[in-house]
């Protein structure tokens, strides 16, 4: 009998618990990233985004809009074999590619500065 009431007690206490838990913390965003490509995409996510003119001229002729550049921060590839960055660098630049059956698939080779990204090219990767 004194196992069932301790067990009743303990279950209370862990339902109450979780309840308390989940209100206390339940509008807070978090996101957990720890893999080099996620980390340098969730970066990018928070950072004001801007175009050079050759990239703007780009994004036009390949017909994207804004959903598709947010898009590649979402599910883009960051090719790290491709980019060379130094550590003593103010800018990083990376290449991101998205490749994606039910849309364009594009690269975007981007510099990320303290507060600022700056998209500098857009190109197509063509699929057949």
């Amino acid at each position: 009998m004194k196992f069932w009431k301790k067990l009743i007690y303990y279950s209370i206490g862990v339902i109450l618990g979780t309840f308390l838990v989940s209100f206390i913390f339940s509008d807070r965003e978090l996101e957990c990233s720890y893999f080099p490509n996620d980390r340098v995409l969730y970066d990018l996510r928070k950072k004001d985004l801007s175009f050079s003119e050759q990239a703007q001229l780009s994004k036009l002729n390949l017909d994207l809009d804004s959903v598709d550049i947010q898009n590649i921060f979402l599910s883009g590839k960051v090719e790290f074999s491709r980019t060379e960055n130094e550590t003593d660098q103010e800018c990083k630049t990376y290449w991101i590619s998205r490749a994606a059956k039910d849309a364009q698939a594009f690269e975007i080779l981007i510099e990320n500065c303290d507060s600022t990204a700056t998209i500098l090219e857009l190109n197509s990767l063509l699929t057949e």
